[in-house]
């Protein structure tokens, strides 16, 4: 009977130890579970500030995975760079033209306004003196309103270079130097003043 009732003593401590033994086994592995589940977001937040300082890198690099001002002009190919350079090349000489055409109908009318003599003949007697005056421009005169319409476009597409530039592509920089250089040697030379009165950015 003390052997039958110690076989049930001894029993009743080795289902306990049992039973301890299995819940912590059982707490770590929900908490191991826990852990992985929360793993995906981890991963995917390291990937996003990895992704972010990838696009924030302020060193020139080479490549042709890019994207160019829209999400929409985003590039993956040899094919897609380099007719997105000629498209850059292309419109960075069209802004070489547009200065160059600012400033040339800015003298045009600044030399049709200059000193435009108004004759009064205050006694009706020809060859005395009369009065001149300055013809002042106004603002809403349609010179002045297409001038300020040529410099919102002048602006954005300096800007628009400027924000190209800064991609840090080598490629897409070139471009924007070449441009801009064969810009200013098909326009540059017509130029008859010295200073450069609608430079902006660059």
């Amino acid at each position: 009977m003390d052997d039958h009732s110690h076989h049930m003593h001894h029993n009743h401590h080795s289902s306990m130890d049992s039973a301890t033994t299995e819940i912590p086994h059982d707490h770590d592995h929900s908490m191991h579970s826990d852990h992985n589940m929360m793993d995906p977001v981890d991963n995917s937040m390291h990937s996003g500030h990895a992704m972010m300082s990838h696009m924030m890198s302020m060193a020139f690099h080479g490549g042709c995975n890019e994207t160019i001002l829209f999400t929409q002009w985003t590039i993956s190919s040899t094919s897609g760079l380099f007719f997105s350079m000629v498209a850059i090349f292309a419109l960075a000489i069209f802004y070489e033209g547009l200065k160059f055409y600012r400033e040339r109908l800015f003298w045009k009318v600044y030399n049709n306004l200059q000193y435009r003599a108004v004759t009064e003949n205050k006694n009706g007697t020809n060859g005395e003196a009369g009065d001149s005056r300055v013809v002042q421009p106004t603002m809403f005169s349609l010179d002045h309103l297409l001038q300020s319409f040529l410099h919102l476009i002048q602006v954005t597409i300096s800007l628009m270079l400027m924000l190209i530039f800064m991609t840090y592509n080598t490629w897409l920089c070139l471009s924007v130097v070449f441009g801009a250089m064969v810009g200013y040697l098909l326009f540059g030379w017509k130029k008859s003043i010295v200073v450069d009165v609608t430079e902006h950015c660059h």
